[in-house]
């Protein structure tokens, strides 16, 4: 029978003088050392009492178990010089190999709170609270990732530039990302990661004025064609306050797409509040037979997002169904539309290819163009979806070119929706129309023909429009 691994206790490693300011939370010594040795030797599991502990970079190793009591066992930033640039770490530089045979392995860190103090010295990019590179079978649980300056948690291909590495089996759970005072970029930033789960986790008050892109809850941004993100499961999680200019509870960015390296995505039962959009994304151009990214957006709620709540700019074989989209009080905010489907920006277009809305459900939206704002898709099927107080469109078509010419709309079928207006219903919901069509989002004006397509069976209630004054919309039929 095998005897239960030893637990190395971190203070038996510290000078005994500083227990009491570590406890108190107090101390000003370098920890670094100490926990390192501490992580050196232990055999397995390596235990963070209660206290606060200044530390430089710690570096994991295979088979080891990092714990505390929970939040009361804080790691804390011991300065802002490079040596705190990262604080939990598996490899740096050009650590590990491309095979992910050679990877570390086995790590499991819980209860736990890493502290980058953000507030006291500001955003620096790439200073993490915890960087992986090179690493299988890691789970993190309940751990606080507070005031990060640069990512929370960054799940990467090492920290030289061009260096392949993989990451495999990495579970994040229970854990939260606090940006504090929104000076920072990811809470949870993925470069490369082939089977990521993360449940049941918090994101809440992340962001950069500073920075106009990627910044936000979790970050999916490969940087090479050699990158790996597939078989992604997001659930259960919140993002909250996620509201400075362009920052996102979720983006994923698929421009290094090569074979079967990026592919399969799910969020599922999550809530986005207060998020300036709640998930983006990003492809370069496809078509119908190009390989499909596969995001599934399931049972979501999305509340008061800025402008966004779904952008679907490019991908392939997007689901969105059973969420609920709203806006409280109806008709407030900015102005933006709860789906997009396609993009144009930088002179290029990208159309959604094949993306399926069902069972949705869209309250008080003011949209920019419409609830769902179609600027380029090649076949949609949006089904059993309700509207509800729309202040404006509830489908609207983008009618008039792109300088590139490829943006298209086409193979669309719309039945079984049920579009009205509640008793309820605001003034600015009297404007309500079903269908609409947009020249440089301006609503409602154009002539607009849908190649392919098909719109029966949609029950419109009361006064509703079913395309808005100014507006001709023809369904040229399946053929």
């Amino acid at each position: 029978m095998r005897s239960p691994p030893q637990v190395t206790n971190v203070l038996d490693f510290l000078p005994a003088t500083e227990h009491a300011a570590i406890r108190a939370g107090n101390s000003s010594y370098d920890c670094t050392g100490g926990i390192q040795a501490a992580i050196d030797r232990a055999a397995g599991k390596v235990f963070v009492p209660a206290g606060v502990y200044p530390v430089k970079q710690l570096n994991l190793k295979s088979d080891i178990e990092l714990y505390g009591t929970g939040p009361a066992s804080e790691l804390r930033a011991y300065d802002d010089s490079p040596a705190c640039e990262f604080m939990l770490v598996t490899y740096v530089r050009d650590g590990g190999t491309p095979n992910v045979a050679d990877n570390m392995r086995n790590i499991y860190l819980h209860d736990l709170r890493l502290n980058g103090r953000v507030a006291e010295f500001g955003y620096q990019q790439y200073f993490y609270l915890l960087a992986v590179n090179a690493t299988s079978d890691l789970t993190v649980e309940r751990v606080t990732f507070h005031g990060f300056r640069g990512d929370g948690m960054y799940v990467g291909s090492g920290t030289l530039r061009s260096t392949e590495r993989h990451n495999q089996r990495i579970a994040v759970r229970d854990c939260v990302f606090d940006g504090a005072v929104k000076d920072n970029r990811n809470g949870l930033s993925i470069i490369d990661c082939d089977h990521l789960t993360v449940d049941n986790c918090l994101f809440q008050n992340i962001g950069n004025a500073k920075l106009s892109h990627s910044v936000g809850g979790i970050d999916f941004e490969p940087d090479h064609d050699w990158s790996v993100y597939r078989n992604v499961t997001i659930a259960h999680c919140r993002f909250v306050d996620i509201d400075t200019v362009n920052t996102a509870g979720i983006t994923f960015f698929n421009g290094h797409q090569s074979g079967d390296n990026i592919h399969d995505w799910v969020v599922s039962d999550c809530q986005f509040t207060n998020c300036y959009w709640g998930i983006d994304s990003a492809t370069r151009p496809k078509t119908a037979a190009s390989a499909a990214d596969n995001l599934s957006v399931l049972n979501c709620r999305f509340l008061n997002s800025i402008r966004v709540d779904v952008a679907v700019n490019g991908l392939s074989g997007t689901q969105i169904s059973g969420c609920t989209f709203q806006r409280s009080p109806p008709g407030s905010g900015p102005g933006g539309d709860a789906i997009r489907l396609g993009s144009f920006a930088y002179r290029t277009s990208e159309n959604a290819i094949n993306t399926v809305i069902t069972g949705n459900t869209f309250i008080g939206i003011r949209p920019q163009m419409g609830a769902i704002g179609v600027l380029g898709a090649n076949h949609v099927v949006c089904a059993g979806n309700t509207f509800v107080d729309i202040h404006g469109s509830c489908i609207n078509f983008a009618d008039g070119s792109t300088p590139d010419d490829s943006r298209d709309i086409e193979a669309v079928i719309i039945s079984g929706n049920r579009i009205r207006r509640s008793a309820q219903a605001t003034p600015g919901a009297a404007g309500m129309s079903f269908l609409s069509t947009s020249d440089r989002m301006r609503i409602t004006r154009g002539y607009l023909v849908v190649k392919r397509s098909i719109e029966y069976a949609n029950g419109i209630e009361g006064n509703v429009k079913h395309v808005a004054a100014g507006a001709t919309i023809e369904f040229v039929g399946i053929r």
